[in-house]
């Protein structure tokens, strides 16, 4: 039951994160006014939610290093709405998952196997068609959202090798940098009250988001969530087809096909080696509670089915009491 909430509220955070770029198209004001609404309105409701989740200890290195590459990525995420169609910003964020192995393989060491090298490079040759379908039109656009992608995989593997970073409040604080410099840069309290209705709406949805997915992910493992994410594109590409009338060619959509499916192929394969992994060590239990004896012939093996090496342990011999 828990899990089969946590999947909802993922599949729920979809519809607002692929409103983004409606959002952003449909706002006439500048993009640094944008940015300092999305930053004040959004970022006091996610400072909300993250004080009671994580409290008020303080951020430290990690928290600041997480809050700057979020705000240069929401720089980038907005900037690249305004410059190219809504599917093909959608479609390149979809490779995040790969570009964060790669960032990963290259700071860590960290490898996935053959199977990620696959998926990685179908979704490269997608990502090339998605790009090379507007014949090369968009290309700040899609330049501004391949640079987005990256440092949301840069985040993943800072997370990863930081798995108690504030990662909440470190997304309110990213709406510092991204408030005052609207303020500067921008005219937040000049704007129409559409515009302000719609950065208000978009600020709002994108917080509703963020506390939809968090709350899904505590329940769910990760690459459940990163399955069930993958909703968020082909809803975002729909969006910008009915709202916006933007018709992807054949070549995007063929392009678009190959990094979704490279996507979800990979965070199946991660499912099955998450569930193989449990079942593993499910049967290593009952093993152990049949017979805790050790086994001395293989002194780095805890029971003697032979399924999970674990470190070795030490275990009551039993003897007979002297008459």
């Amino acid at each position: 039951m828990e899990r089969r909430f946590g999947a909802l509220l993922v599949l729920a955070s979809c519809l607002p994160f692929a409103l983004a770029g409606i959002f952003t198209r449909l706002v006439t004001a500048d993009l640094w006014t944008l940015l300092a609404w999305r930053g004040l309105v959004g970022g006091a409701a996610i400072t909300l939610y993250a004080l009671r989740v994580e409290g008020r200890a303080p951020m430290g290195r990690t928290g600041w290093t997480l809050a700057l590459v979020g705000a240069a990525a929401s720089v980038c995420y907005l900037g690249a709405f305004r410059l190219a169609p809504v599917a093909h910003v959608a479609l390149i964020y979809a490779l995040a998952p790969f570009a964060a192995a790669g960032l990963a393989l290259v700071t860590g060491g960290q490898t996935g196997g053959r199977g990620v090298l696959a998926a990685a490079c179908i979704s490269l040759a997608g990502v090339a068609l998605v790009a090379g379908g507007g014949g090369g039109a968009h290309w700040a656009g899609d330049a501004l959202a391949l640079c987005m992608t990256l440092l949301m995989a840069l985040t993943a593997v800072i997370i990863r090798a930081r798995p108690r970073a504030p990662v909440l409040r470190a997304m309110a604080a990213s709406a510092l940098p991204l408030a005052a410099t609207g303020l500067v840069l921008g005219d937040p309290w000049s704007v129409s009250t559409r515009d302000a209705i719609l950065m208000t709406a978009f600020a709002a949805t994108f917080a509703l988001a963020v506390i939809l997915l968090t709350e899904g992910a505590k329940r769910l493992p990760a690459a459940q969530v990163t399955l069930l994410g993958g909703a968020e594109v082909p809803l975002a590409v729909a969006l910008g087809v009915v709202l916006l009338g933007e018709i992807p060619p054949p070549t995007t959509l063929v392009g678009g096909a190959l990094v979704l499916v490279a996507v979800l192929w990979q965070a199946r394969v991660e499912m099955r080696a998450g569930c193989d992994l449990s079942e593993k060590n499910r049967r290593a239990d009952r093993a152990m509670v049949m017979d805790p004896t050790p086994n001395h012939d293989f002194p780095n093996i805890t029971d003697r089915s032979g399924i999970c090496p674990a470190k070795p342990r030490t275990w009551p011999r039993p003897h007979r009491v002297r008459q």
